[in-house]
């Protein structure tokens, strides 16, 4: 767990490099995506329920991403977009697609399936989040 935890922020390190993120803020965004595959981690370990561990990466995510930003005076999605990156279901997407390349449309629509379940839980847990209101996440 801990390694993949360490893979999840040196990747998520190098989007934020890719994505032209300040250096300053570069550690930042490596330790949220760290926190994003951690929480998923844990609870698929404890629970083993995708939904849930999702979900609810994508809810501590997002907050940890608006306490960031209000304290470090940047922009949301500057560490919101590179947490996420652990969570985003690129396998899925890739099996979609090759079962659909490949003729087996029950397997491709499978992989679909739970590729868009996961997409909306983190939809979901980071519109949950942006409801609540700013002061919440204000540093005092």
């Amino acid at each position: 767990m801990i390694f993949e935890m360490f893979v999840s922020f040196v990747a998520v390190l190098a989007f934020a490099v890719i994505f032209d993120v300040s250096k300053s803020e570069l550690v930042f965004c490596g330790i949220s995506g760290l926190v994003s595959e951690g929480i998923y981690l844990m609870i698929m370990r404890v629970n083993n329920e995708e939904a849930f561990a999702v979900l609810l990466a994508a809810l501590i995510t997002t907050s940890l991403a608006r306490i960031l930003a209000n304290i470090r005076k940047v922009p949301v999605t500057v560490y919101l977009i590179c947490a996420i990156i652990p969570l985003v279901p690129g396998a899925g997407m890739y099996k979609t697609v090759y079962g659909i390349i490949a003729s087996d449309y029950h397997r491709a629509a499978l992989a679909g399936i739970d590729t868009i379940k996961t997409a909306t839980e983190i939809a979901v847990g980071i519109f949950l989040v942006f409801a609540l209101p700013n002061k919440i996440f204000l540093k005092k």
